[in-house]
């Protein structure tokens, strides 16, 4: 016998005996206790003289006691009785169990365990007896809907909905993929309604946007939802820009007709080239009439961005313009490999390339003599990760909206909701949109692993502090992503779970789902949905299974029909027959579909991952949680770039100027944002963003650059044609900008000669050049007198981070390249002055970690030095200030860290 079929023995074995054990408790008993005491129902009615006479003599022969413990026991089993037909009633029609009274609430616990595990008698039995004829009598397919053939009396009782196909075409209209609850009994020429319940973030422009296609339908939900009855402490429904976690609106269902996105016109648009982000044809309304937005939107985003600052009261969808699935974002982005994700890994992507820079920023220890030697390598950020997040952050720039800095976007990460849905494709120019509690999704064909990969890379991402939790077994891992990289991600992520076999991950989910309907019990709560929003620091993350399932394993199919309530879906690899099952080919378009949401699904083009793409994602999703790679070069077979060698300071220093030359009329500011200087003050209009990007770009080569070269960096995913005259027109902006600002008309500014582009330094004077020109003084030092000199102008310097807002590689590069060489400097400054000078030391190491301000070594060096100057509350107020910035990157401080906050307090206490 298989292991499989070894499994299923032991699942029909385990039910078996909770069946019996239901047997003996409600027919055994009260047979047991017939044939010892007679019938509880007595032949006739005492007289209270009788009753009187018993109660007040002596119970000399324990008369009395027996039959009061008799007919405390007939009793019991009548509560025993009615509390299991109660809990059978309620697994039939799938509703939710009320808790009883805490007395009796253990053994309603009891019933509740023993009905679940008696349902595997049935599932199990039919999965043995019918795995030889699933093999040789496929399923009747009728249309688009197939029949799943034998099904164990479980899932007809779990499932009575999915029992057999539809009757009649108004009953195929629900789509229980994309509902949030059953639906009621159709009827004939009447519009269908479920009830959703409102999840934190959410508005209705945002609901409307994804039920009719387009945010300005709000009224009809509005409409439709003012009169329902709200639960208990849950306000009602009065203000359309208002909603409460917890309420209760109306929803049509997806797949009606009325509510369906009428199509746009004209083909499908195919996804752009290089940066290949696809967009809806048709943006909706600007502006929405009524009364403002609610605020709580911008924390709604599936994959936390920061929104830019709008006006909430004109328009509830600016608040959080970059949605996964709003009409503002991109749908798809293309990748070179030719992978084809979706806008909400690209997102989630960008969360972990900027959480990894600064986990380096944090362990990065500095050095004593910057430039002297090269720092430790580290295993550069995976390609397809940077043209994710590059893609991301382009949003903001096409929408005019500040770009989030690293901390910006990890801040934001920390405050998002678990993921309640999944875009997993584009048809029509539209989205595909799966809910993921009680997905019930099979993919089979040339795409079905890619497209897989892709949705299990973006929860990957999407996982940490207990969003969302993958279940998969060893071998289906394996063939997703081969190699070790996904082992090794499991050590660092909560999220995943690698189980030896899908028997384990079965087992799993089963122990899952007990625990969860404990716990929905006893807070009195119908789902895990409302759960959340009553106790949102209740840890149930929405549990996907990823696996390859047989056709004889019932036990998935069980489990899936109670996946809405208990946030449980399965994602199966080949054919799936208890669901929706898709077919599709190589570059991950539809071609054909069975199911309860065939339609949905067909047409659509899902998003697909290479293996090398997940490959160089899954090892940043790794390292976003602080855990690093163990190579320092990309895996074998990995089609990952190598991040661009930063310019070292060295080679960035200010062309001469003659002693005595008038002070340059324009001043350009790149160390902070990139902005231009005149005597009479900034230059605040006129300058396009392309001018800007030129601008920071030409201060890091004073000795100029050819135009090939810099629009390659500056603009790398545009044709080589189009980039000359949007060169150009940077230049000519800058030009007569900057003319135009000093009444200048002589100067050039932007300097063309022998084919190269700089800029003028006699007119145009640049903060970085004296902030490198500084630096490389220190690294010529041949003495600690020069070198402090040197350093001490490093310090003066007032310094921000090199070009704010720049989303591009290369100014990204040379950001985090300038921001080590300060904090390098800033540490051998205080290193060469603390014998000394040690107040002056604690003020420049401050400044330090005002520049960088999740360096470690940075905040053990400053706790040393108050250590030495015997100020323990010093040290601890630096620990305290050091928890809460690692706070910010859900982390805490080392073990060497805590050693030393520990033995600074002990050598206190014992002076």
């Amino acid at each position: 016998m298989t292991y499989a079929g070894r499994s299923r023995l032991a699942d029909f074995t385990r039910g078996l005996g909770a069946l019996v054990v239901l047997v003996l408790l409600l027919v055994g008993c009260p047979v047991a206790m017939y044939a010892m005491g007679g019938s509880p129902i007595p032949d006739r009615l005492p007289s209270w003289e009788e009753i009187n006479a018993t109660l007040m003599r002596q119970d000399t022969d324990q008369s009395v006691f027996l039959a009061t413990i008799w007919l405390v026991a007939w009793g019991a089993w009548c509560l025993f009785t009615i509390t299991v037909f109660a809990e059978m009633m309620n697994y039939l029609i799938g509703r939710s169990r009320p808790a009883l009274p805490r007395p009796i609430r253990p053994l309603q616990e009891l019933v509740r365990d023993l009905v679940a595990t008696a349902t595997l008698t049935f599932s199990a039995a039919a999965s043995l007896s019918t795995s030889a004829s699933a093999a040789t009598h496929p399923p009747a397919v009728t249309g688009v809907h197939v029949a799943a053939g034998p099904r164990s009396a479980a899932q007809e009782q779990l499932a009575p909905e999915q029992a057999a196909p539809p009757e009649d075409p108004g009953a195929s209209d629900w789509t229980p993929l994309l509902a949030d609850e059953p639906p009621p009994h159709p009827k004939p020429d009447h519009r269908l309604w479920r009830t959703h319940i409102v999840k934190r973030g959410e508005t209705l422009w945002s609901l409307a946007r994804r039920t009719y296609g387009s945010g300005a339908q709000y009224p009809k939900l509005f409409k439709s939802s003012r009169g329902i009855d709200q639960p208990d402490g849950i306000p009602a429904l009065t203000d359309p820009a208002t909603l409460h976690p917890g309420q209760r609106i109306r929803l049509p269902r997806p797949s009606s007709p009325d509510d369906a996105p009428s199509p746009r016109g004209g083909s499908s648009r195919p996804a752009a080239t290089l940066s290949g982000r696809e967009k809806p044809r048709e943006a909706p309304p600007p502006v929405r009439p009524g009364p403002g937005a609610n605020e709580s939107t911008a924390s709604s985003v599936p994959t936390p961005v920061v929104a830019p600052p709008a006006d909430h009261s004109a328009n509830p969808k600016s608040s959080a313009p970059y949605d996964q699935d709003g009409p503002d974002s991109p749908l798809a982005i293309s990748l070179p490999s030719g992978s084809r994700i979706g806008f909400g890994l690209a997102a989630a992507l960008s969360v972990a390339v900027a959480a990894t820079r600064l986990h380096r920023r944090r362990r990065r220890l500095p050095e004593n003599d910057p430039g002297a030697s090269k720092p430790t390598p580290e295993r550069p950020i995976a390609a397809p990760a940077l043209k994710a997040r590059k893609a991301h952050l382009d949003t903001y720039a096409d929408h005019e909206a500040p770009v989030p800095s690293d901390e910006e976007l990890v801040h934001q990460d920390l405050s998002a909701n678990e993921p309640d849905h999944l875009v997993m494709g584009t048809r029509d120019s539209g989205a595909v949109t799966v809910p993921l509690a009680g997905l019930s999704l099979g993919l089979s064909g040339d795409g079905a692993h890619a497209a897989a990969r892709a949705v299990t890379t973006e929860l990957l991402a999407k996982s940490h502090r207990y969003r969302a939790e993958i279940l998969i077994p060893q071998a289906d891992a394996q063939a997703l992503f081969p190699g070790d990289d996904i082992t090794n991600l499991s050590a660092a992520l909560e999220g995943l779970v690698i189980t030896p076999s899908l028997g384990e991950a079965t087992d799993h989910l089963e122990a899952e789902l007990l625990r969860r309907s404990r716990i929905l019990d006893s807070a009195n709560q119908p789902d895990v949905p409302a759960l959340r929003a009553d106790d949102p620091a209740e840890p149930l993350p929405t549990v996907l299974l990823v696996a390859s399932i047989p056709a004889h394993n019932g036990t998935p199919y069980a489990l899936v029909t109670l996946g809405r309530r208990y946030a449980i879906g399965v994602l199966a690899l080949g054919d799936w027959p208890s669901g929706t099952r898709v077919e599709l080919s190589s570059d991950g378009t539809v071609t054909d579909a069975h199911g309860p949401d065939a339609e949905r699904f067909a047409g659509a083009r899902l998003f697909h991952l290479t293996t090398n793409d997940a490959t160089g994602m899954l090892q940043t999703i790794q390292t976003a949680t602080g855990t690093e790679a163990d190579a320092a070069s990309p895996a074998p077979g990995d089609d990952t770039e190598p991040e661009h060698d930063p310019p070292t300071t060295s080679t960035i220093v200010p062309p001469p100027r003659s002693e005595g030359a008038p002070r340059p009329p324009v001043r350009l500011s790149v160390l902070g944002h990139v902005r231009l200087h005149t005597a009479a003050g900034p230059i605040n209009t006129g300058l396009r963003q392309r001018a800007r990007d030129l601008l920071a770009y030409l201060a890091l080569h004073p000795d100029g650059v050819t135009r090939d070269r810099a629009s390659a960096d500056l603009w790398p995913d545009e044709s080589p044609e189009s980039v000359v005259p949007k060169f150009n027109t940077a230049v000519s902006n800058i030009r007569s900008v900057l003319r135009a600002a000093t009444g200048l008309s002589g100067p050039m500014y932007v300097v063309h000669s022998a084919g190269r582009y700089r800029i003028d330094p006699s007119v145009v004077d640049v903060d970085l050049w004296h902030l490198t020109a500084a630096l490389a003084d220190a690294q010529r030092a041949t003495d600690d007198t020069a070198r402090i000199k040197a350093l001490t102008l490093v310090a003066d310097c007032r310094v921000g981070e090199f070009g704010s807002g720049l989303a591009q590689e290369w100014a990204e590069i040379q950001r985090e390249h300038l921001r080590r060489t300060i904090s390098d400097a800033l540490a051998s400054l205080a290193q060469r002055i603390q014998e000394d000078e040690p107040e002056r030391a604690l003020t420049v190491l401050e400044q330090a970690i005002n520049h960088d301000p999740y360096s470690e070594p940075l905040y053990r060096h400053i706790m040393r030095l108050q250590a030495r100057l015997g100020r323990p509350d010093a040290v601890r107020r630096t620990y305290g200030l050091l928890t809460a910035r690692l706070d910010e990157l859900d982390a805490e401080p080392e073990e060497e860290t805590r050693k030393l906050v520990n033995s600074s307090t002990s050598a206190s206490f014992r002076n």
